[in-house]
């Protein structure tokens, strides 16, 4: 019997039309993955039964668990992902490059199916329901930027068939390639921000997994939104007190963090991606002596939506030659 390995397996997604519903014409987008965790676990509730000896009566089945985190490396091609973890999306544009406008809004949810082709019966992890509970993006100097999700769903279904056929290699239609750390910049306003060692930004959506229901299906029967919370932390080379005085008095600053191919113009071998959090606020965090080495100094913000004109306390824009992040 063939063991399975991660370097042939395949990792599919799409957008549900109706929340736990497969979509019955799929448009599936293959998702280029680092490494995974999603899987559904179920606990084993045990009996407190006195049975006049010291064994115990079997265990009864609890609910379903249908989570994990799906690490990635930023890219052009990932806009459909923006869209399940920001919300909202507009596009503009009526023929290539396309502009691609993401905002926070209501959720939609979708099926990710985990192909696994090398045993000797392939089998196919079909899992239902599924948000995004949380975005994490790590943006250093230099390599590619990390970037995981975290996912809840509902229900888990093993067959021997896929639902889509036919997906499409977003990555290898478009050619696309993962962005860099020299690929980014980074604005204080319209400023640039020069000294930025790393910058790390989340998003969470603090999805309410707790909803179930006596219905004999043991899966969670719904999974509402929750309040956003937009943060991360900026690290920086201490060299004078400028954003740490920022920091200090409560100061409010925008961050544009943009990643760039050739001219950004979003045609083939063009593209650019821009993240703004257009309001936010530094916590004070003083620089401390660690060694002999370079001072840095760590700034934790907290983002909000006040009065931005762009209305969203985290935005995207995406340009690539992709018609729809539908």
């Amino acid at each position: 019997m063939s063991q399975a390995q991660g370097i042939n397996e395949k990792i599919i997604f799409d957008t549900e039309d109706t929340f736990k519903t497969t979509p019955i014409s799929p448009d599936a987008w293959i998702l280029p993955i680092t490494s995974e965790s999603l899987r559904l676990s179920r606990n084993l509730i045990d009996s407190n039964v006195l049975r006049s000896n010291r064994n115990a009566k079997a265990p009864v089945r609890g609910n379903k668990e249908i989570g994990g985190d799906i690490n990635m490396e930023l890219s052009p091609g990932l806009g459909r992902i923006f869209k399940h973890a920001l919300g909202t999306v507009t596009t503009t544009g009526a023929t290539s490059p396309y502009t691609h406008t993401f905002k926070i809004g209501a959720l939609p949810s979708m099926c990710i199916e985990k192909q696994f082709l090398d045993i000797d019966i392939p089998k196919y992890f079909l899992y239902n329901g599924i948000k995004i509970n949380s975005l994490k993006i790590a943006t250093k100097p230099e390599g590619l930027i990390e970037t995981t999700i975290s996912v809840m769903g509902t229900g888990e279904t093993v067959t021997n068939a896929s639902f889509d056929a036919s997906p499409v290699d977003v990555d290898v239609t478009y050619n696309y390639s993962s962005f860099d750390g020299f690929q980014a910049s980074i604005l204080d306003g319209v400023s640039t921000l020069g000294n930025v060692s790393s910058i790390d930004i989340s998003l969470e959506n603090n999805l309410d997994g707790s909803v179930y229901v006596i219905n004999g299906t043991g899966e969670r029967y719904s999974l509402p939104d929750g309040l956003t919370k937009v943060s991360g932390t900026l690290t920086t080379l201490f060299e004078d007190d400028t954003l740490y005085m920022k920091a200090m008095n409560s100061e409010e600053i925008k961050l544009t963090l943009t990643f760039t191919v050739g001219s950004g113009v979003g045609t083939a071998g063009n593209e650019k991606l821009t993240i703004v959090i257009p309001e936010l606020i530094l916590q004070p965090n003083a620089p401390v002596i660690s060694g002999p080495t370079g001072v840095m100094v760590e700034l934790p913000f907290t983002a909000y939506y006040s009065n931005s004109a762009e209305a969203t306390s985290l935005q995207f824009e995406l340009k690539n030659a992709m018609a729809s992040m539908e």
